[in-house]
């Protein structure tokens, strides 16, 4: 699919990480067993280090971070001593951006773009260039393929809204803070598309999503639903494009091809596209499910595998009147893959 050329990505990769990087921490994982504290003396450095770079914050606000994070550090050595590798204490944005992965995902992948939360609770859209975090946020598997996931969705929606000679819907069942829309040079045709959105996460304000402009002036609805009854919602019908980044794999494939991807097909229009994408086993996975306590998940052991599930489903649907074409593709920013892409549009 071509690059619509006023979309792009916003922030620049300055090194690859290479998978030994990721297993470093996995074997520390690994070794730890599930009763035994990480050593006293590695939590009480990287206390020594938050609490020395961070002189100039309330104390209040250190103590009531540190709580949260001496928790998860006393509990996992290997968290604990990437935490001291990569300078986590010294930055005024990691430790926020932590307990967001605990609180709140859809505000932690705001991070992906250099967005979030300081020590005082103070939310900025552009991290300080001298901040640790940096490094992490530029190289990160993880933020990568989200950069380029939400790119791809943004590209997606405006090519299908091009070839679309009426209005365009699009339904986006595990919105987040709809950050293709946001961050990547998206343009709003309100005359031309509307969007519908869903999550469940308590801590998004739509409202405040796109800095004082209403949503109804872009033409977007957002409701705090479960996307699996609101695929049967009416208000979904005739959707030329549907979207569910980041979720398949959590589900068992007879499930997601019967609870989801079946009803994606009633509920699109001639010619509408549904979205999705399948995580890949990979060392940056196991490293972030063993570091922030990801839920584990059954992962295709390779692209070939996760393709090959996808056009599984397919066919069995196929068979049975519903057709899809299809389009895979494989993230580009990782050494080794960590996501297929999908696209299945209804013929």
């Amino acid at each position: 699919m071509k690059r619509h050329k006023e979309l792009f990505d916003p922030i620049v990769r300055t090194a690859t990480m290479k998978k030994e990087e990721f297993l470093k921490y996995i074997e520390i994982c690994d070794r730890q067993p599930a009763i035994t504290p990480t050593r006293p003396s590695l939590v009480r450095e990287i206390r020594d280090i938050f609490y020395e770079s961070h002189t100039d914050i309330d104390k209040q606000c250190l103590d009531k971070v540190w709580a949260f994070i001496r928790e998860k550090l006393e509990k996992n050595e290997g968290l604990a001593q990437f935490v001291l590798d990569y300078n986590g204490a010294k930055s005024s944005y990691f430790f926020p951006w932590l307990i967001q992965v605990f609180t709140s995902p859809s505000a932690a992948l705001e991070m992906a773009y250099n967005a979030g939360m300081d020590l005082t609770g103070s939310w900025t859209k552009k991290v300080p260039e001298e901040d640790e975090i940096n490094f992490f946020v530029r190289n990160v598997p993880t933020f990568a393929y989200n950069r380029e996931r939400q790119l791809f969705v943004a590209d997606l929606a405006t090519t299908i809204r091009d070839i679309n000679p009426g209005n365009t819907k699009i339904v986006d069942f595990g919105a987040g803070r709809l950050a293709w829309t946001r961050w990547h040079g998206f343009k709003f045709e309100p005359e031309r598309q509307s969007i519908l959105a869903f999550d469940m996460d308590q801590t998004i304000q739509p409202d405040e999503l796109y800095e004082g402009v209403p949503l109804e002036d872009y033409a977007v609805e957002y409701q705090k639903k479960n996307f699996m009854t609101e695929l049967h919602n009416p208000k979904c019908k005739d959707a030329n494009l549907a979207i569910l980044g980041g979720v398949a794999s959590y589900y068992p494939v007879d499930a997601f091809a019967e609870k989801v991807v079946k009803p994606v097909h009633s509920l699109l229009a001639e010619n509408g596209s549904f979205f999705f994408d399948f995580q890949l086993l990979c060392p940056q996975y196991t490293w972030s499910v063993k570091l922030f306590d990801w839920p584990e998940i059954k992962l295709s052991e390779s692209p070939w595998q996760a393709i090959e599930t996808a056009e599984n489903i397919r066919r069995n649907l196929w068979n049975k009147g519903m057709k899809f074409e299809a389009e895979y593709k494989l993230d580009t920013y990782n050494e080794i893959p960590s996501s297929v892409m999908m696209v299945f549009t209804k013929i």
